[in-house]
Formats: C-alpha cells, sequence, structure tokens
C-alpha cells in the first residue's frame, strides 16, 4: 500500500500588530514588519539541550554568586535525591542600570566602549555570574561524579547603535556606527575581548559555546549579523538569537546568520493572551525550523499574590502535546532568580512544579544525548572513524566544507555499519542533500537485517528513511519491506513525498524512530510513514509480518553511472 504526500513549499506574508501591554516581553519591543516564511520544517535541535536566561551585569540585577547559581545547577527534589539541571546558561544584559543602554530597545544613553569593557568584566569577576558557575558545577561533582554532558555558557553580545559617534576607538581609530564596517568592527572587537577573558579564567568545567544577539527583533541589524555569525562560526563556536512572538525577522533567522533562534510565545505576562498563543508558536517554531522559549517568573509561585502556576502549565502540557520536548532545544526565561526562589520555597506546590521542570530536563536528556551512539557533523569533523564505519572503496568518500560527499562511478557504493553499530530500536537521523541531476542515480538511506533470520531479502525486513531515484527526481519513498508486503510485489507500505519540483541541492533531515511495535519515519520534523506491528505472535506468519525485533545496521548505498558526487551527508545521529 502506498501513500503519496505533496509537500508544498509556501512563501506566506505575515504583518502582526505591534505588541501591546506586558507581551512587550523583557525589552520594549517595535513593531513587526512583513516577513517571509522559511520553508523548512521541523524544531531546532543543537547539542545545548536546556539553556537558562542569567540576567547578569547591570547593578540592577542579583549577584550571582555560588549560593544563587547553584540550584540551576544541582536540583534537590522532595526526597533529597540529587541531579544535575541545565546543561546551558546564557548570560546576557541590555541596561548597566546606571544610565547605559546596550541595545536600542531601552530609553537611556548608548553604551560605548567603556561600558561594553566594564560589562565584559562583570561577566567574568570573582565569585560572581560566570565564575560562580564553573565553582558550583566543581562542587557539585563532589556528590555527583562527572556528569555526561559538559556545561555550556553562550554570553550577550551589545548592539552598535546605528549612527553612534561616541563609542571610541579600537587600535587609536574612532569608530563611527553610521558605517557598517565600523559596526561589525565592534562586534569583532567584543567578541575577541569575551573569548580572551574567558580563557584566561581557566574555567576547567565550562565550554564557551557561542554568543547572545540581545535585540529581539531584526529591523535594521541583518547585515551586522550575518557577518558577526560568520566570525562566531570562523572561531568553532554558535550564534543564538530569541526573537519575540512574530518579530521582524523572526523566520529568516538563518539569513540574518544566527545557528539557533528560539521564539518567545510571550504567552505568560498578559492574561488577556489566550492559551492557543503558546500552540500557535510552537507551530510556528516548527514551520520555521526553531527552538522554543519556555517563559515563567516569581509570579508561578503559589503563594505569590498574582499567581500564575496555571499559565507555566499551559507551557508544559502544550509543549509536551506539540512534541517541543521531545525534539526541540529549549530556552528558558524564568524573570531573574526564578528558579532560586523556587528552590527556597516551602509550599509543596513550588516544590512539586520543580521537580516536574527538572523531571522534564533529565528525561530530555537522558533520552537525547545519553542514548546517543554516534553523532557527527561531517562539516565540522573531517575524519571518518573506522571503527563506526565500512568504508568500502574510500575514493568514493569524500569530506569537504559541505559535508560527507558520495560518488558511485558506475559502482555501488555502500556506507554501513554492520558489525560494528547493530542495535534493535532507536532513533536515526541524516541531514543531506542529493547532489547530482543524473537520471541513473539511485539512493537509498535505510537499516538493514544484522542477520537474515528469516532469509534474504526482504524476508528479513528493510526500513529505508529514504529511497530516491534520479528518474523521478522530486520525490523520496519512504517505508518499510517485509517478506509478505514489499515492493517487488507491489504491496509495499510506503509513502511517496512528491515536491513538486527536483530536490537537487535542498537539504532535508531523514528520521526513523524505531520501537518494539511502532516504526515512525519523518523528512523535515513532518511525520509521514508509520509501520505498526497489527499482527500478534499467535499467528502462525507472525514473522514474515514484523521482522523488526531483531538487529539491525545502518546504511547509505549509492549507484550512480556518473563520476560526480551523488549526495553529500551534512550530519548524522544514532540513538538508542
Amino acid at each position: 500500500m502506498t501513500y503519496k504526500i505533496f509537500l508544498f513549499i509556501l512563501s506566506v506574508n505575515i504583518f502582526a500588530a505591534c505588541c501591546t501591554g506586558e507581551e512587550k516581553s523583557r525589552n520594549d519591543l517595535q513593531e513587526p514588519a512583513l516577513i517571509q516564511g522559511d520553508a523548512i520544517r521541523g524544531y531546532r535541535q543543537v547539542p545545548v539541550l536546556d539553556m537558562v536566561l542569567i540576567y547578569q551585569g547591570g547593578v540592577q540585577r542579583p549577584d550571582w554568586t555560588v549560593s544563587e547559581m547553584f540550584p540551576y545547577v544541582l536540583h534537590t527534589d522532595q526526597v533529597n535525591k540529587k541531579d544535575w539541571f541545565f546543561d546551558g546558561f546564557l548570560f546576557l544584559e541590555f541596561q548597566d542600570g546606571r544610565g547605559y543602554n546596550f541595545n536600542p530597545g531601552n530609553s537611556g544613553n548608548q553604551a560605548r566602549k567603556q561600558e561594553w569593557e566594564w560589562l565584559a568584566s562583570r561577566h567574568f569577576e570573582d565569585g560572581k555570574a560566570i565564575k560562580a558557575l564553573n565553582s558550583c558545577i566543581a562542587e557539585a561533582k563532589k556528590e555527583l561524579g562527572e556528569p555526561s554532558f559538559k556545561h555550556k555558557i553562550v554570553i550577550g553580545l551589545p548592539e552598535p547603535f546605528p549612527n553612534q559617534k561616541d563609542w571610541g576607538e579600537i587600535n587609536g581609530v574612532p569608530l563611527d556606527f553610521s558605517k557598517h564596517q565600523d559596526r561589525i568592527a565592534a562586534c569583532k572587537w567584543y567578541i575577541d575581548l569575551l573569548t580572551q577573558k574567558f580563557e584566561a579564567s581557566n574555567l576547567e568545567h565550562l565550554e564557551l559555546d557561542g554568543f547572545y544577539w540581545v535585540s529581539e527583533q531584526m529591523k535594521i541589524n541583518k547585515f551586522i549579523t550575518a557577518l558577526a555569525g560568520d566570525y562566531i562560526r570562523e572561531k568553532g563556536m554558535k550564534f543564538y538569537w530569541i526573537p519575540y512572538y512574530m518579530s521582524n525577522g523572526y523566520s529568516q533567522w538563518k539569513d540574518c546568520g544566527f545557528d539557533i533562534a528560539y521564539l518567545q510565545p510571550n504567552y505568560f505576562f498578559d492574561r488577556k493572551i489566550g492559551d492557543d498563543r503558546v500552540r500557535n508558536a510552537c507551530e510556528l517554531a516548527f514551520t520555521h525550523n526553531m527552538g522554543m522559549e519556555m517563559e515563567f517568573d516569581a509570579r508561578a509561585l503559589a503563594d505569590n499574590t498574582d499567581c500564575r502556576r496555571d499559565r507555566l502549565m499551559t507551557y508544559i502540557n502544550t509543549f509536551k502535546d506539540q512534541d517541543v520536548f521531545k525534539n526541540s532545544s529549549i530556552a528558558y526565561y524564568e524573570g531573574g532568580r526564578g528558579i532560586y526562589q523556587f528552590s527556597r520555597s516551602v509550599n509543596p506546590k513550588d516544590k512539586e512544579m520543580l521537580d516536574l521542570l527538572h523531571s522534564t530536563v533529565k528525561e530530555r536528556r537522558a533520552r537525547i544525548l545519553e542514548s546517543t551512539v554516534y553523532m557527527q557533523d561531517f562539516r565540522k569533523e573531517k575524519t571518518l572513524d573506522e571503527k563506526i564505519w565500512n568504508t568500502g572503496n574510500k575514493n568514493n568518500l569524500q569530506i569537504t566544507p559541505n559535508g560527507l560527499e558520495i560518488s558511485s562511478g558506475g559502482t555501488i557504493t555502500k556506507f554501513n555499519t554492520f558489525g560494528k553499530i547493530n542495535q534493535t530500536y532507536g532513533r536515526m537521523e541524516v541531514t543531506a542533500k542529493i547532489l547530482t541531476e543524473n537520471k541513473n542515480t539511485k539512493i537509498r538511506i535505510h537499516l538493514l537485517p544484522a542477520e537474515e533470520k528469516l532469509g534474504g531479502w526482504p524476508a528479513s525486513g528493510e526500513l529505508f528513511l529514504a529511497c530516491y531515484d534520479g528518474a523521478t527526481p522530486a520525490q523520496v519513498r519512504v517505508g518499510a519491506n517485509t517478506g509478505r508486503m514489499n515492493e517487488n510485489q507491489n504491496n509495499i507500505r510506503e509513502s511517496v513525498l512528491q515536491w513538486g519540483r527536483p530536490i537537487y541541492s535542498e537539504t532535508h533531515t531523514y528520521v526513523c524512530e524505531w520501537e518494539e511495535k511502532r516504526i515512525t519515519f519523518y523528512i523535515d520534523g513532518m511525520k509521514v510513514n508509520i509501520q505498526e506491528d497489527l499482527f500478534d505472535k499467535q499467528y502462525s506468519s507472525y514473522p514474515e509480518f514484523w521482522p523488526f525485533n531483531e538487529k539491525f545496521y545502518f546504511e547509505i548505498s549509492v549507484f550512480s553511472d556518473s563520476p560526480q558526487p551523488a549526495i553529500c551527508i551534512e550530519s548524522l545521529k544514532i540513538n538508542k
């Protein structure tokens, strides 16, 4: 049985009215303009799964001492069991509390070089903020041992104010922020300053993962952020952004130079906004390949006179229903010491809420990070691990800046984990693009049985994440072959995805989630095929219908009569 799915790439223009009241988020928001939809789908996931926002630097903020930071690093539940909490920490500031601002969304004086330097020093002050975080992790390791992950930090970048003339000098040359090159020069200077301070601080328990653009809309900064993003990536780090709901440029975050953007629902702050806002934000994030932000503050505490615990629960329930917890990186806005206040509360309801948040983070980490068997981004890691891969003819495998390119040249090239990673159940994810327009090209990204216990193909089963034929370049097939239901007999359970155009040079992500009784396939985050074990073992024909409780291995098979590369694998991930 074949199901056909037609994918249409829509160019959507959306106009958002100016936000009012508390929905204006943490900064004074600007009115969005027309924006264009992004065709890439699926929640965005980066190695930092759960990143908490730490508003720090200005004199109006908490000192963020070791005692204040500790509940963000180590969680103690109601039965006194202790465990790691967040894996990512974003240190950001937009006002110094002394009359100077670090982005144009706030009233006051424009921060100069001396305020930028002051802020950088505040981030790395002894006994506070980043250094306090490092001390917390060191202390927690005494109780918990080494974590299964590396704690990572991200630091906010001030925005060079357009047309500012009094910022200061670099190497004796005054900067004029009416000039693009001077604005980007200031950004690069500050990135270098923070990097130097981090390296000089010997923070052995932390990794500097990247930088964050503090402004939450992109009215005038696309040119600057794109160049800043390039500079950050040259240093091997990432560029982060968290735009507010429907802000200008939110859907074009990749064009703006960011590696990941998280969407703010802006729901918690205004009771006039209905519960469907969180679901709508999730759908937008999914459509535009973004992460999500969870939002709350001290008003989520049970004894608060303006208690909004119900609104925090709306985030939690909707994130669960919309698979955010399952598939997305998440940023947590907690109002500045929100987690700390929950940890200090004696109200059992607050203890329950914090335990719920922690258990969600813990489960996500166990499923997404700690279950990882193999993960590689071929654009960054330029080697093939032969402990993992059988490579066959290595001349047909070439790692380039774009990823692992696989060619054929008239023979079948097989790139697989047979005998090295054979497993029953798990999750496989491949991000790749077809490179060739050659019609005599056939590509299969699939799972095959390590032992053919029921006989040769297709009797022992095959799960294919993507089957591409150059003769029909606008479609990809997804599904499973078994002895009773297979493509040779034309009764296969598969889905045929038709884009309406050839998919040459388009990047897509193919996923197989394989469980005991169900196998689900996704393309670009969209569920496209489900295989279910409908035949109980009481039936004699059971093995022929469902051979997928044995060990399988992963393989990419390529045939083409052209010497040119047929497919480029950008990244690959295998989970238990």
